[in-house]
């Protein structure tokens, strides 16, 4: 399985966009999404941000952090999804056309440009699945795109999970749901360096630590 490419987040987009779109007029989308405590408009506004922020990170290649304007959160949820997959294939490009070794600035670590891929393709996919359950939606995502995601930013996921159940796997990775007889997550985080700069045994988080790899 080649890393995370330009293809998989366009796939993740579209994917989501489609599955969402008989709901522009007559879902709630002033509900919460899932377990967040955003709404769906603002979790669909943020995924888009998301992938904008991405793209202006790897273009730049810099170390430090960028300011992108924000998605409107009042914008109607039609204009989101548009501007959903527009932002997938910005990011999309943006990582075809970069240098094999750019990298650019993340809190998690310094992601090239495979790392901008696979974090681009978790967000629109896992809040795209935040959304869906709002509205009771069936979702099950390219199955090839979810291993690209788990292998190259979640290297410590379960090898035999990841082969027979990538979308669940991803998923319980994302601290969404447990995975057979493993709990959900509480303390989670992405690999976004490179994968020969990880050392095996750790998993970075969003509270600034390290922690073990969860079993």
């Amino acid at each position: 399985m080649p890393p995370a490419d330009p293809a998989d987040v366009c796939s993740a987009a579209a994917y989501v966009a489609e599955v969402l779109a008989p709901q522009i007029t007559s879902g709630d989308w002033d509900g919460p999404a899932g377990g967040l405590a955003w709404d769906c408009r603002q979790t669909l506004a943020h995924t888009v941000d998301a992938c904008n922020w991405y793209a202006g990170l790897l273009a730049r290649a810099g170390d430090g952090d960028l300011e992108v304007a924000e998605m409107r959160r009042d914008a109607s949820p039609g204009v989101l999804l548009d501007c959903l997959v527009s932002a997938g294939a910005v990011l999309g490009a943006v990582v075809a056309a970069a240098e094999p070794g750019a990298r650019g600035y993340h809190e998690l670590g310094s992601p090239d440009r495979t790392g901008y891929a696979a974090m681009g393709a978790d967000e629109v996919l896992v809040h795209g699945w935040d959304i869906a359950c709002r509205f009771g939606l069936e979702f099950a995502p390219p199955e090839d795109v979810c291993v690209a995601v788990l292998r190259r930013i979640f290297p410590w996921a379960p090898d035999e999970q990841v082969a027979i159940h990538p979308w669940q796997t991803l998923l319980w990775v994302n601290g969404r749901t447990a995975l057979g007889d493993r709990p959900v997550l509480t303390s989670w985080g992405w690999w976004c360096r490179p994968l020969d700069e990880w050392d095996g045994r750790t998993v970075p988080t969003w509270d600034g630590n390290l922690r073990a790899c969860p079993g």
